[in-house]
């Protein structure tokens, strides 16, 4: 699994980022975009073209930290930063399920692997670990997380170099969300299919 965390560049617009990952292969495209609001966010997707793309070619189409965001403008889903729980103390999983919805996707960046059990209430649909963790800890991380008897899909966040990728995914996670090595690519496209490749080596 590949999740494209797409963030403002000087060199592309967030449609045609979001354009080259589809073109790459990319079926999951995460917006990290701290320093929008939610009218050039919106008008950022609908004026690009970006939430049609993404329906078009069965994207999905998930925001970081605005849950608002992603329910004015029918996006698939949400991640929540462990930022956003601090700014926001009465936030809860299950509440944020509630707020969003039974279809929504979301995900919860999470530090400690003994927190993710107890979210099986709200049908979380995936956690992050932080992308300051090293390969050790997201290994002891999955494998406490497997012990709990859950089986909430683990991503790994990080801006990783190509050749270690392979060794991030044999920690057992299932999968990495990554953005700058598809932004600042020379070449968005084979970048991003590159990394699939890489995470999908017998496809």
């Amino acid at each position: 699994m590949l999740q494209y965390i797409l963030t403002q560049s000087d060199t592309y617009s967030i449609a045609e980022l979001a354009q080259m990952a589809i073109e790459g292969g990319c079926s999951w495209i995460t917006l990290h975009l701290p320093g929008m609001d939610a009218a050039d966010i919106k008008a950022a997707l609908t004026d690009g073209g970006v939430i049609d793309m993404c329906r078009e070619y069965g994207t999905f189409l998930t925001v970081d930290d605005r849950p608002e965001v992603a329910t004015d403008l029918g996006l698939h889903g949400v991640r929540l930063s462990l930022g956003y729980f601090a700014a926001n103390p009465g936030a809860t999983p299950m509440s944020m399920r509630e707020q969003l919805g039974p279809e929504a996707v979301i995900g919860i960046e999470c530090a400690d692997a003994s927190a993710v059990a107890p979210m099986a209430p709200a049908d979380i649909d995936f956690v992050t670990i932080p992308a300051s963790a090293d390969n050790d800890r997201r290994r002891a991380f999955v494998e406490a997380v497997r012990a709990a008897g859950c089986a909430t899909p683990v991503v790994a966040e990080g801006d990783f170099d190509t050749e270690d990728i392979a060794a991030v995914m044999a920690t057992g996670v299932s999968g990495i969300a990554t953005g700058a090595r598809i932004t600042a690519a020379a070449d968005p496209v084979a970048a991003t299919a590159s990394i699939l490749t890489l995470l999908s080596p017998d496809d």
